[in-house]
């Protein structure tokens, strides 16, 4: 064995035993590269082994991509190391296929993914870096799920009235720069929309929220930088919803049944610097009026609220190496001293 083998053969063992501290003893390894001798190479051949029970734990490896489709049987919890946008992408968990939810209490955190369809209720998403889209599957029991904290290319669709019910989707920032769909959010009964960030820009006429009933759409931010109907379309203002303390670029119809809603000159570069691709680039500095305009006294916008976004995406209690430093000599006693910094993610 090498001396860089040893080093990472050491690294990882101090990792093992800070998760055997966080978490319980069912706990299992993904990662696709067999040279990686984790306990499964993807989540379908975790929910095919009868050792792999509702309750456990998979955890994904950084660097880890899988190409094909993942269907979750089984009530679990995939956590991964959190994304990187435009900065350490060779470190994220990314699925590149779509992940089907087919078992109830399912949670997905700290990972990158194409898109996700919701086939069963209570399912979480959080801390999730998404490049296509969250929907409900049609015709499916899918109520009562929650996207939080998550960095959002696409879009989340609903059922409308035939189910999806209770959705919430909180502290989310999505950016959509010339996209190939027309809404953000779209296809909804009785869903709370609740301190987003909503960035969009299209040649085309459009809604950013659109056909969403007898909801609540409150203390978002939400911007359109080219042609727009409406940030929220007519429909969605005269059918039940209640509509309040939305910091918004474009008139909302009907905003005198709502007051609390501002019509502000917004641009990307208020909400964003640079070109937006980074979630590091979001400006967590908002107009100072905006940080305590939301209905509870707080932020509007993703920062704000019950879930404010995360950077990054770490997964919340979840250890990870802040800082690895190797010397290239020994010290005077002969010894390699590395300097390991393992943080925890507590918020």
């Amino acid at each position: 064995m090498t001396s860089t083998q040893s080093i990472t053969a050491a690294i990882l063992c101090c990792l093992s035993l800070v998760y055997s501290i966080e978490t319980s003893a069912n706990s299992w390894r993904v990662n696709y590269d067999k040279r990686a001798n984790a306990d499964f190479q993807d989540l379908n051949a975790a929910m095919t082994d009868g050792r792999v029970v509702n309750g456990d734990t998979l955890y994904m490896d950084k660097g880890c991509t899988i190409s094909s489709q993942q269907t979750i049987s089984k009530t679990v919890t995939v956590i991964g190391p959190g994304y990187f946008i435009g900065e350490n992408d060779a470190d994220e968990a990314y699925f590149s296929n779509t992940i089907f939810i087919e078992a109830s209490d399912v949670k997905l955190t700290g990972l990158h993914t194409s898109s996700i369809e919701v086939r069963e209720n209570d399912a979480v998403i959080e801390r999730c870096r998404v490049t296509g889209y969250i929907a409900a599957s049609q015709g499916y029991e899918n109520d009562n799920a929650s996207i939080f904290s998550c960095f959002i290319n696409g879009y989340v669709e609903g059922q409308g009235a035939n189910g999806a019910d209770e959705w919430k989707i909180l502290g989310n920032i999505f950016y959509a720069q010339n996209p190939s769909f027309y809404n953000l959010i779209s296809n909804f009964d009785n869903v709370l929309i609740d301190h987003n960030t909503l960035y969009y820009f299209r040649d085309a006429y459009t809604s950013i929220i659109s056909s969403v009933f007898n909801s609540t759409i409150t203390n978002n931010i939400i911007v359109c930088d080219h042609y727009t109907v409406s940030n929220i379309a007519n429909t969605s203002v005269e059918n039940g919803n209640r509509i309040s303390h939305n910091i918004s670029n474009k008139e909302i119809n009907n905003s005198d049944v709502n007051p609390n809603n501002i019509l502000a000159d917004i641009k990307q570069a208020t909400i964003f610097n640079e070109n937006g691709e980074r979630d590091a680039n979001y400006i967590e500095a908002l107009p100072t009026e905006w940080m305590t305009y939301a209905s509870d006294g707080g932020s509007v916008g993703a920062f704000g609220g019950a879930y404010p976004y995360v950077k990054n995406g770490y997964p919340l209690y979840v250890p990870r190496f802040e800082s690895i430093s190797v010397p290239s000599q020994p010290g005077q006693d002969g010894k390699l001293h590395i300097n390991l910094v393992i943080k925890n993610q507590n918020k």
